[in-house]
């Protein structure tokens, strides 16, 4: 798949609308192609600003008094109040039941999010260059990411945890391009993929996936999703941390 035949299905392709073969393929083009990976930032930053802007209406006044006497309106047989009464507990038990089997059913989708960074991870630290662009310094970095998704990520400095920044590139996650931060430790490397909190905001989640640990949390200045190895303690107090922080490091 090249940009010309990519480029029709990405609005689909963010929708999640696309059957798994066009799918896979389009997301192995996106791996390797930055314009097509920034067409789905912009698409997702339009809909997610409409979204912000977008006018509500309330209901008219007469439209909300029409309701409330119906609501209030006296029941004509009173005899059959109590099988009406019966009638609504049992819709209420049926809806309640609906909602609790959905809630059990719906996807994890923190955990879909740890497996896919899990994978990148795996797949990253295996391929040659490890990195899009070696530099330690966020500098260089920032006005390359913006140019590359239109996002540059908060300075984040893990030297205190014995890591330093190798570089950066760009990630697949969720359907979406991300910055994905490399540091390296001796033989440890950890990822931190960024992307801003206005594209579907995450929760706190940790977990073990695929031999990796996974960390997901967000403050004001981003999403975040870190992977490691090591299982360092550390990383976990500099997690807790980090959740709170909501100015960028000077670095």
């Amino acid at each position: 798949m090249n940009c010309d035949s990519a480029s029709p299905y990405l609005d689909a392709f963010v929708d999640g609308e696309l059957d798994s073969g066009v799918e896979c393929a389009l997301e192995e083009h996106l791996r390797n192609c930055s314009a097509c990976q920034s067409a789905v930032w912009e698409i997702r930053e339009f809909r997610s600003q409409f979204q912000g802007i977008a006018p509500r209406f309330k209901a008219p006044l007469q439209l909300r008094a029409r309701v409330l006497s119906i609501t209030h309106r006296s029941r004509v047989k009173p005899s059959f109040s109590m099988v009406r009464h019966a009638w609504i507990a049992a819709a209420a038990v049926l809806i309640l039941s609906t909602i609790v089997v959905f809630l059990a059913s719906a996807p994890d989708h923190s955990n879909e999010l740890s497996k896919e960074a899990a994978i990148d991870y795996s797949r990253s630290i295996s391929a040659q260059p490890i990195v899009e662009l070696a530099s330690a310094d966020f500098s260089v970095l920032k006005p390359w990411f913006s140019k590359k998704v239109g996002f540059a990520p908060p300075a984040i400095d893990l030297r205190d945890y014995g890591y330093e920044l190798a570089g950066g590139r760009v990630a697949l996650l969720g359907k979406r391009p991300v910055v994905a931060l490399m540091y390296k430790r001796a033989n440890d490397v950890l990822i931190i993929y960024c992307w801003p909190p206005q594209q579907e905001p995450v929760g706190y989640s940790q977990r073990s996936v695929s031999g990796c640990r996974v960390y997901i949390w967000a403050n004001s200045q981003c999403n975040y999703v870190l992977v490691e190895r090591s299982d360092d303690p550390k990383i976990s107090q500099f997690v807790d941390s980090f959740q709170d922080q909501t100015a960028p490091v000077s670095y």
